[in-house]
């Protein structure tokens, strides 16, 4: 009896083993990105609820909320190199982010629960059997490849959407995740939807304004900004060794 015991205790510590394997490739196989800037206070929310201090180099999975505090900024570069970033005092989920371009499968989704989101999307999408959508509240903006910016705000439930490149559908939640009384905001351009409403006709962004607004929805650190004006302020090894470089 002893011996098959024995096989029998292998078997299940063989079988637990396997298992955790599984789960780990399972986790590993639905990375949705990877934070590469993290400045001030950035948190990152689980879907299973649990919360933790962001972090460079730490990866994005399903329905992960990223959230950041005043005067704190995030970047994440996703499976398919497009770049996010969010603004200080934004909440901003990962809905979802298929991206399987062997099987001919691309569907993004971005919920700005509130605050500001820039998207810089390297991919194409035709919006109809590939989407790239980013929501909030009261609105949905889509994109085919474009650099913009769509922010919620609670104060007013007034959504907005402001054009770097590119073009972006802007309208409210249709059936079917389409978009309804849909406007095309070009480059310089800039709609607002107010409490779920029609948006308004796009109108150019003052240049000033959509010059600070470029520069301020960019996570990344300006070259005029001293590397010690945000004690907080995060960078990868490559980062510090190029900056090393140039005072060298």
């Amino acid at each position: 009896v002893e011996p098959r015991m024995n096989v029998l205790s292998k078997l299940v510590v063989y079988a637990g083993v396997y298992l955790l394997a599984t789960c780990a490739q399972a986790q590993s196989n639905n990375v949705h990105g990877v934070l590469r800037v993290v400045k001030g206070d950035v948190q990152v929310k689980s879907s299973k609820g649990d919360t933790q201090k962001a972090r460079i180099g730490a990866k994005v999975f399903p329905k992960d909320v990223v959230i950041t505090g005043k005067d704190a900024r995030a970047k994440i570069v996703m499976v398919d190199n497009n770049e996010i970033n969010v603004s200080p005092d934004s909440q901003v989920e990962i809905q979802h982010y298929e991206y399987d371009p062997a099987g001919g499968k691309k569907d993004v989704l971005l919920n700005v629960i509130y605050g500001k989101v820039r998207s810089k999307v390297e991919q194409k999408y035709d919006g109809k059997t590939s989407k790239f959508q980013i929501k909030t509240p009261g609105a949905v903006a889509g994109v085919r490849g474009t650099d913009f910016m769509v922010g919620f705000n609670r104060a007013d439930s007034s959504s907005q959407v402001v054009t770097f490149h590119g073009k972006v559908e802007f309208g409210v939640p249709g059936p079917g995740g389409t978009i309804a009384s849909a406007v095309f905001v070009t480059p310089g351009m800039t709609a607002a939807s107010s409490a779920g409403a029609a948006p308004t006709t796009p109108a150019p962004m003052p240049k000033e304004e959509l010059a600070k607004m470029d520069k301020d929805s960019n996570a990344e650190t300006p070259k005029a900004q001293s590397p010690n004006a945000n004690s907080n302020e995060q960078r990868t090894p490559a980062e510090e060794k190029k900056e090393g470089a140039k005072e060298g």
